[in-house]
């Protein structure tokens, strides 16, 4: 997490988005758009009700001026997988297995807890049927 918040490394990859999932809050010039979304690894807690807001964010980011956004929490395996793995699925038409896989090949360590990865099937689920009710409409 203290890397994400090195405004040199930032500059550095271009960074112009962050969606902050750990608890700490995070303070950068005006320079940068932040989403705090503080959430625990835990395996009460409901992901699933900040997918959306994240994934808009997220999309927002990349479509307004070729931003590029940086999705992180404590250690980079559970939380920010969750979120990104969401996004995948939702924007770029992954499946769970295809975005996992793709993930995992970028930083091996991904390790989201078992109730995210439930409550991402679920997402996965709502996005489909979404999209089967389109098709078909």
């Amino acid at each position: 997490m203290k890397d994400a918040c090195t405004p040199l490394l930032l500059e550095k990859l271009n960074i112009t988005h962050l969606v902050n999932l750990s608890l700490t809050k995070i303070i950068l010039d005006n320079s940068y758009e932040i989403l705090h979304l503080p959430l625990h690894d835990r395996l009460d807690e409901y992901i699933i009700n900040y997918l959306k807001q994240a994934n808009q964010f997220i999309q927002t980011c990349r479509l307004k001026n070729n931003g590029r956004c940086l999705v992180f929490c404590k250690h980079g395996r559970s939380r920010s997988v969750a979120i990104v793995l969401a996004y995948l699925i939702e924007h770029d038409g992954h499946t769970l297995s295809s975005a996992y896989l793709l993930l995992s090949n970028i930083r091996p360590t991904i390790s989201p807890n078992r109730n995210y990865l439930n409550q991402i099937i679920e997402y996965s689920s709502q996005i489909e049927q979404n999209r089967s009710s389109l098709i078909y409409s």
